[in-house]
C-alpha cells in the first residue's frame, strides 16, 4: 500500500511542476533565460542556478544536457506550449522549428557524453533532478507561478466592510445623503459641493530590521575543512581528484541550503576554482599534486617509468636515448592538467601513439587535430626492431609528439 502512495505522490508532484514549470522572458536572458526562469519559479538568486549550471557542466557534462532540456520543455512567456510540445502539434511556441530541430540534434552528443563518460556525469545528473524535486515540493508556492497575475505594488489592497458583531453593516450612499448644488453656483462655491480627497496621514519611512547575519558559509566552509582532514587522515589511496570532488560536494551542498534561506553567496567565489581545480585533477590523474615543468629522458628501458604526470605546467619526455631490442615493446603514459606536452620518439622505433587535449590543438607524429589522434608509424627503417606504445593526454593545452632527427 505504501508503494502505491508513492507512486501516486511521484505522478501527483511530475504532473504538478508540468503544469506550472518555469516560464523564460525574451527581456530576462543570457542565452536562452533558462537559469532566470528557474530562480523566478522558485524565487531563489538566478547567480546561484548559473552557478550549479557551470559546476554541472566542468565536473560531469551533465549542465550542457540539462540546459538543452530546459531550452527544449520550458515555453516562452505567451506562448501555449514548448518548442519540443510544438514539433508534435501540441500548441503553439515562439520558437522556430529550424532552432527546435537544432537543440535536439544537439542532445544526442550531449546525452552521449553524460551517461557514456565518467560515473561524475551521471551523478551530476541526479543531483540536480533531485534538486529540482526538493525545490518544486519546498518553494512551489513562494516564485512566480505560471497563469497567477503578477502582484502590482501600485494596486490597493481590497478592503473588507466594517462589520458590527458579526453582521455587515449596509454601505452608506454618500450621493444620495447630500443636496444637490443650487443652481445659481456654477462654480460649486458651495461646500457640500466640494469634491475633495480624504486627508491622508504621511507615511513614516520604516527601515526593515537587519536580520542576524548567516552562518551559511562559514559552516559549510568548516565542513569542507573537516571533509578534506578526514579524507587524508582516514583514506590515504584516495587521490587529489577524489578529495576536491568531496570538498566540492560539500560547497554544493552549501549552496543548496543557502539557496533555501536567500544567503551563502560567498560559497561562489569557492566554488567556481574549486570546479576547475577538480576537471583539471581529474583531466590529469598524476599520482599527487605536481606544479610546475618537469623534464624526463630515461637512457635504459629499466628507467622508463609507466607513467609520467604534471597538474600544472609543462612536461617534456625525451626517449631518444633509448636502445631497443629485437621484439622488445616499451609503454608509457604522459598526463598534463594544464600546460603544453611534448614527446620525443627514436627515428627507427615502432611507435603506437594516443594524443588527446580536451581543450588545446594536437601534433601526433605530423597528424593535428583539436581532440584525439591515433597514430601509429614505423618510423624511417619500415617495420622491425623495439617497439614504443604511448598514451599522452593533455587537459588544458597543446600536446605534441614528434621523432628525433
Amino acid at each position: 500500500m505504501s508503494d502505491i502512495n508513492v507512486q501516486d505522490t511521484a505522478r501527483d508532484l511530475a504532473r504538478d511542476f508540468w503544469a506550472t514549470r518555469p516560464r523564460r522572458r525574451a527581456n530576462d536572458r543570457k542565452v536562452a533565460g533558462v537559469a532566470a526562469a528557474i530562480s523566478r519559479r522558485y524565487a531563489i538568486d538566478p547567480v546561484l542556478v548559473r552557478v550549479a549550471f557551470v559546476v554541472a557542466t566542468v565536473v560531469g557534462g551533465s549542465g550542457v544536457l540539462l540546459y538543452l532540456l530546459g531550452w527544449l520543455l520550458l515555453p516562452v512567456e505567451g506562448d501555449e506550449a514548448s518548442g519540443a510540445e510544438r514539433i508534435v502539434g501540441r500548441g503553439r511556441s515562439s520558437m522556430s522549428a529550424a532552432l527546435t530541430i537544432l537543440l535536439v540534434l544537439l542532445l544526442i552528443p550531449a546525452t552521449g557524453a553524460v551517461l557514456g563518460g565518467r560515473a561524475s556525469g551521471v551523478l551530476g545528473l541526479l543531483v540536480a533532478l533531485g534538486t529540482l524535486v526538493l525545490l518544486h515540493r519546498s518553494r512551489a508556492a513562494l516564485g512566480e507561478i505560471p497563469g497567477m497575475p503578477r502582484p502590482s505594488p501600485t494596486t490597493p489592497a481590497p478592503t473588507e466592510p466594517a462589520t458590527t458583531t458579526g453582521t455587515a453593516a449596509p454601505a452608506r450612499d454618500t450621493a444620495a445623503d447630500q443636496p444637490a448644488p443650487p443652481a445659481w453656483d456654477p462654480l460649486g462655491a458651495a461646500p457640500f459641493a466640494w469634491d475633495l480627497p480624504e486627508p491622508s496621514a504621511p507615511q513614516a519611512h520604516v527601515t526593515p530590521p537587519r536580520g542576524a547575519r548567516s552562518k551559511v558559509t562559514p559552516i559549510t566552509l568548516g565542513l569542507a575543512l573537516l571533509t578534506g582532514g578526514l579524507a587524508v587522515a582516514f583514506a590515504p589511496g584516495l587521490s587529489a581528484a577524489g578529495i576536491a570532488a568531496l570538498l566540492l560536494g560539500v560547497v554544493g551542498l552549501g549552496l543548496v541550503v543557502g539557496s533555501f534561506m536567500q544567503s551563502g553567496r560567498g560559497l561562489i567565489l569557492l566554488a567556481i576554482p574549486l570546479a576547475l581545480l577538480t576537471w583539471v585533477l581529474h583531466a590529469a590523474p598524476a599520482a599527487g599534486f605536481k606544479v610546475g615543468g618537469s623534464y624526463w629522458d630515461p637512457a635504459t628501458v629499466a628507467e622508463v617509468q609507466p607513467h609520467y604526470g604534471v597538474t600544472l605546467g609543462n612536461g617534456r619526455l625525451d626517449l631518444t636515448g633509448l636502445q631497443l631490442a629485437q621484439g622488445q615493446t616499451v609503454k608509457t603514459t604522459v598526463n598534463v592538467g594544464v600546460g603544453e606536452t611534448h614527446v620525443i620518439l627514436p627515428p627507427n622505433v615502432d611507435a603506437q601513439v594516443s594524443c588527446q587535449s580536451q581543450v588545446g590543438q594536437v601534433d601526433c607524429l605530423g597528424r593535428t587535430g583539436a581532440d584525439r589522434v591515433d597514430v601509429t608509424d614505423n618510423g624511417l627503417d619500415g617495420p622491425g626492431g623495439g617497439k614504443v606504445i604511448l598514451d599522452v593526454h593533455a587537459g588544458v593545452g597543446e600536446v605534441h609528439v614528434e621523432r628525433a632527427s
